[in-house]
């Protein structure tokens, strides 16, 4: 984005088709440095001028790596001047004009200032030439040497003296002379010093500015109806060559809008997918794209019509934000509506447990979060090393105060990693039974059988028993004591209890030694299988006790299924197996009675 901005930047800038006004920029220079050296002018002054000051090196570095070609092909034009005042400076000194000579003294170490910003700029942009951005910024510092370090502060006394005639057209120019000296002196001062400051944006300028596309808007620009058009558009600000580029702009976005939206439309259909979902997505991350997109456009229209990227840095930070939140919720959503659209064939996956897909799908979520507050941070110029220092040194404290938060968390992965249990089974725990509906990173959601919606902390349930009805594969328990009455023939109970054994051994519903499982685990356990897989298919039927009102038979053994409904259904045909078989052994069933015998 910045590079893009420093490109129309470029076509747009007023300074870009100038001529070379080196000397005319040192000169107004000269009149800020002898102003904020002024002890009559207010400190508020003198920091509106220092800004304006930086800001003016900053369109004047522009103006000079966007037109590097032909600041390069002029020659100094010093030379002949600092001949003719050579020769001036030494016929006065041997003549014994020294006010003369002191005046021509300092005009030569002015020329002798000002060709060393003119060498240094000159420098600067033959390097812009590399390729290598690291050797580019090493030999800045060497020129700032080169060309900065050899100037000594004039000495005032040389120059001015009280004995001087104050009404001596020489003596009042020699001491206006030597003011615009030491302002020239800090005017090179200032130079180096915001020569390193824009030293990027001059190496990027300067790689860009052999560019066609300038000498394209050079020319447009200068054409006879652009002439004229700038003529009239002038005082608002603008120029052919801006209106060309805000043009350009728009056109191009606008084609990149429609193309993104083609494209994306074009993959959708040739995935297959629905309607709706295609529906969905256009709304939710094609719209997403469209706004970065405008954004885009108002970005640089304000930065190329109206400047305002070097009047105020805050634009550039206000946008960079909302290009960072508008990105941040592109990612969250793009991460989720691939994530919805592939839900149905994870949950097929016998790697993939719907748990880690949400558990994940979270962590994703908070990664794409915490990116942004880092990223949104940084354009504001936070110090992330400091800050991190001092949540490193804050991080006991708050582990401290999060503890319970911290061992949800462990808890959550110690209940994934030892598959205690998933969605949508059925457990029990000292606080809550139910389905389980998910787990969360704090605690896992379960649906009670009253219809109830219950949150238990992760570390209650990793901490504690936990009981999983629903991790077992064949034999769901059904017990019951039968009593039958004691004037029953213990025959009859015999029989009856023959005929119970055969009736279960019999029944497709029933579990037992006979019925066979299918194991696809061929991993190897130090475990039982059966007690592993769950596997039941125990079958015991005994009379059990002689109780006060009945004799009991204990009829103990697992039905095939474990869905509740269908185990329902074979316990009670068991049932009415059962009472048909006691009723053909002429068995009655007992219920509780007291029989009074009277004493002789």
């Amino acid at each position: 984005m910045k590079k893009l901005i420093v490109i129309f930047l470029l076509l747009s800038s007023n300074f870009l088709f100038a001529s070379d006004l080196l000397d005319t920029f040192i000169d107004q220079q000269i009149k800020v440095e002898k102003q904020l050296d002024d002890d009559n002018i207010s400190v508020e002054k003198k920091l509106d001028l220092k800004k304006m000051q930086i800001r003016d090196y900053q369109e004047f570095f522009l103006e000079y790596a966007a037109t590097k070609a032909a600041f390069l092909s002029n020659s100094s034009p010093y030379k002949e001047e600092m001949y003719k005042l050579k020769l001036r400076y030494n016929s006065n000194r041997r003549q014994g004009n020294k006010l003369a000579t002191l005046r021509d003294e300092l005009l030569l170490q002015q020329y002798k200032i000002r060709d060393s910003i003119r060498q240094s700029l000159k420098e600067v942009l033959r390097l812009t030439e590399s390729e290598s951005k690291s050797f580019f910024k090493d030999k800045i510092g060497e020129l700032i040497v080169k060309h900065f370090s050899n100037y000594t502060p004039i000495k005032k006394e040389k120059y001015i003296k009280k004995s001087m005639d104050e009404k001596n057209p020489l003596v009042q120019e020699v001491k206006k002379i030597y003011s615009d000296t030491v302002a020239l002196q800090y005017v090179a001062n200032t130079f180096a010093a915001e020569l390193v400051d824009n030293s990027y944006n001059i190496y990027r300028i300067g790689r860009l500015s052999d560019s066609k596309i300038f000498n394209l808007v050079n020319t447009l620009n200068h054409s006879q109806f652009a002439v004229k058009l700038n003529g009239y558009i002038k005082p608002i600000g603008l120029d052919t060559a801006k209106i060309l580029v805000i043009i350009l702009i728009i056109l191009i976005i606008y084609l990149t809008q429609k193309f993104m939206g083609f494209s994306i439309d074009l993959f959708l259909n040739h995935r297959k997918l629905r309607e709706e979902d295609i529906e969905y997505i256009h709304k939710h991350i094609t719209n997403i794209l469209n706004i970065i997109t405008s954004l885009i456009i108002i970005h640089l229209i304000l930065v190329v019509v109206l400047g305002l990227d070097s009047k105020s840095i805050s634009i550039t930070k206000v946008f960079g934000i909302l290009y960072i939140v508008l990105t941040a919720v592109l990612l969250y959503r793009t991460t989720n509506t691939i994530a919805y659209l592939k839900m149905e064939r994870m949950k097929q996956s016998r790697v993939l447990k719907n748990e880690v897909i949400n558990l994940s799908i979270k962590a994703i979520n908070g990664l794409i979060l915490l990116l942004a507050v880092i990223a949104i941070l940084k354009v504001l110029g936070v110090d992330l090393t400091t800050l991190l220092s001092g949540l490193g040194i804050a991080g006991a404290a708050v582990a401290f105060a999060a503890k319970d938060s911290i061992a949800n968390i462990f808890g959550s992965m110690a209940i994934l990693a030892g598959d205690i249990f998933e969605q949508g089974d059925w457990i029990a725990s000292q606080n809550a039974e139910g389905t389980v509906v998910e787990i969360g990173l704090r605690a896992t959601t379960i649906r009670t059988f009253d219809n109830a919606l219950i949150s238990v902390p992760n570390f209650e349930l990793s901490n504690g028993s936990v009981k999983n009805w629903t991790r077992r594969r064949i034999g769901r328990r059904i017990k019951m004591n039968i009593g039958v009455t004691y004037e029953s023939d213990f025959n009859d109970i015999k029989t009856a209890l023959v005929e119970i054994r055969e009736m279960l051994r019999d029944h497709p519903g029933i579990a037992n030694e006979h019925t066979s499982f299918l194991n696809s685990d061929r991993n190897a356990k130090l475990v039982s299988i059966e007690d592993f897989k769950g596997i039941k298919r125990t079958t015991l039927v005994y009379m059990d006790e002689f109780a006060d009102s009945s004799i009991n038979i204990l009829v103990y053994c697992f039905s095939r299924t474990v869905v509740w409904e269908e185990w329902l259904q074979v316990k009670e045909e068991v049932m009415f197996e059962i009472a048909k078989i006691l009723k053909q052994n002429n068995l009655d069933f007992a219920y509780p009675t007291m029989v009074v015998h009277q004493a002789d």
